[in-house]
């Protein structure tokens, strides 16, 4: 099972479409007035989250019609969207999608970029896309391919760049293969910003950390 988490973040609404295209079949969460974002993306919805406190007037009428819906107390711990995530993880999915969860506040994109290491801990893949970043938590040895739809646009290849952040206060034995600028049990501490822009010389690198790390795909 793979789980899309739509947001209230900026969605670019073709992006959207066609990740749900590309799932056999997922759970979409919406987020508060995400639903209305996917709703309005054709995105039929298995469950929509939130204190709703986003709503603009009138648009409450429009969730009325949906059967699955849970309305959090404004008055909590977590953000909707952390509630969100944790629901998802307990679903025990094969794979995780956030979008809608940048370009908005930068406390917020911050916040959801640092929670994907609940999905990490859990050993369960999470990614949250935009237009132009594909981002994600991990560790071990994760593989970066050429090969996903994320590179690919409008006929073609887009130029595009890997970045390695520590998620603490420190990478210990980063390596990095099959990239323009490898290293090699490296140690990267997080006011160092060499891992930042790195290329994929071949279709497929390898990163590798026993340490928690943000792993960022960008393009132009």
């Amino acid at each position: 099972m793979e789980i899309i988490i739509v947001a209230c973040g900026n969605v670019n609404k073709d992006q959207l479409i066609n990740l749900y295209k590309s799932i056999e079949d997922p759970f979409v969460i919406g987020v508060d007035r995400g639903t209305l974002t996917a709703m309005e993306a054709g995105l039929p919805i298995s469950l929509s989250v939130g204190d709703y406190d986003s709503l603009l007037e009138g648009e409450d009428k429009k969730l009325s019609q949906l059967d699955n819906k849970q309305v959090l107390n404004p008055i909590k711990d977590d953000s909707d969207t952390e509630h969100s995530l944790r629901m998802a993880i307990d679903m025990k999915p094969d794979r995780i999608y956030m979008i809608g969860v940048t370009g908005g506040r930068l406390d917020h994109e911050l916040s959801c970029i640092r929670m994907l290491r609940l999905a990490a801990e859990e050993e369960i893949e999470a990614y949250i896309l935009d237009e132009k970043n594909r981002i994600r938590v991990a560790r071990g040895e994760v593989e970066i391919s050429k090969n996903i739809s994320f590179y690919y646009r409008d006929g073609d290849y887009k130029r595009h760049y890997v970045s390695v952040l520590p998620y603490g206060d420190q990478l210990r034995d980063l390596t990095e293969k099959g990239f323009k600028y490898e290293i090699e049990n490296f140690r990267l501490a997080a006011d160092n910003s060499r891992g930042v822009s790195n290329e994929l010389k071949q279709e497929k690198g390898i990163i590798s950390c026993q340490d928690y790390m943000i792993i960022m795909e960008t393009r132009d």
